[in-house]
């Protein structure tokens, strides 16, 4: 009796086993299958994002096609059949988004030959995220070495293309102010006029007596500037009134590399 006892009771443990395992594997795999899915749809829902973005700015520009520069469906510029394509369900998404990026570029292509794309301005700030290459310079000079205390220290040109974009300016070097109770100001000028209705300016006052040239890094964005050519220059000169500090002994860029940088930027 105890013998049966004992091997019903082994049979019941090893079904238990059993059972658990195949309900472990198959919530195991359940949850793979869900993540699987999840992933997949997460994909597919960034595409289609991608798509429906790419097909907002086609027709922002066949818009603007139509309106600024006279064109119509029946001259093939606006490209009936690639529209015709990403609207196309039987074909991947992978492959309407190829075909609306191809588009895109077109359309881009087209809208320039007619504006005659040469900082010409963009009706609708919107078109000018689209396609308008950044217009970004960058220069450098391996050691200034420039004890003036006032007046330019370096001076470039920078084409601005828009009459509605602003200017955004960054440069690093180091600075010296010397003599106790001291200051030196370092500031961007454009076409001999600082920037309104802020300036962008690094002050460095001085305390002591100490001779220490250090690395600084200011930047900064004007708004109101016309389009054309601008002459920026940075320049250094004496702390506002008010500051209670006299014109120190400046230095600019003490063996060791200047980098400017002026970017055309778009502020929303």
């Amino acid at each position: 009796m105890t013998l049966y006892f004992f091997l019903w009771l082994h049979h019941k443990v090893n079904c238990l086993i059993l059972y658990t395992k195949m309900k472990f594997t198959l919530i195991f795999g359940s949850l793979i299958g869900l993540a699987a899915f999840c992933f997949v749809s997460c994909d597919e829902a960034a595409k289609q994002l991608e798509l429906q973005l790419l097909t907002s700015n086609i027709e922002l520009l066949e818009a603007a096609l139509r309106k600024e520069c006279n064109h119509t469906e029946n001259n093939g510029l606006i490209g009936r059949r690639r529209r015709a394509l990403i609207r196309e369900k039987r074909l991947s998404i992978d492959g309407r988004i190829s075909v609306a990026s191809h588009q895109l570029i077109i359309l881009k292509k087209e809208y320039m030959n007619c504006k005659n794309y040469k900082g010409t301005v963009l009706t609708g700030s919107k078109l000018l995220g689209l396609f308008a290459p950044r217009n970004i310079k960058h220069y450098s000079w391996p050691a200034l070495n420039d004890g003036k205390d006032s007046g330019v220290i370096k001076q470039v040109v920078f084409k601005k293309l828009f009459s509605n974009t602003a200017v955004k300016v960054e440069v690093t070097t180091n600075m010296r102010v010397a003599g106790k109770g001291k200051c030196c100001r370092w500031f961007f000028t454009f076409d001999n006029q600082e920037c309104k209705p802020h300036t962008i300016e690094s002050v460095r006052y001085e305390s002591s007596t100490n001779d220490l040239h250090i690395s600084y890094s200011f930047h900064g964005v004007c708004p109101a500037l016309n389009r054309g050519n601008l002459v920026m220059a940075l320049n250094v000169g004496k702390c506002r009134n008010g500051s209670g500090y006299a014109l120190g002994d400046c230095y600019t860029g003490r063996y060791s590399t200047t980098h400017l940088t002026v970017e055309e930027i778009e502020l929303s």
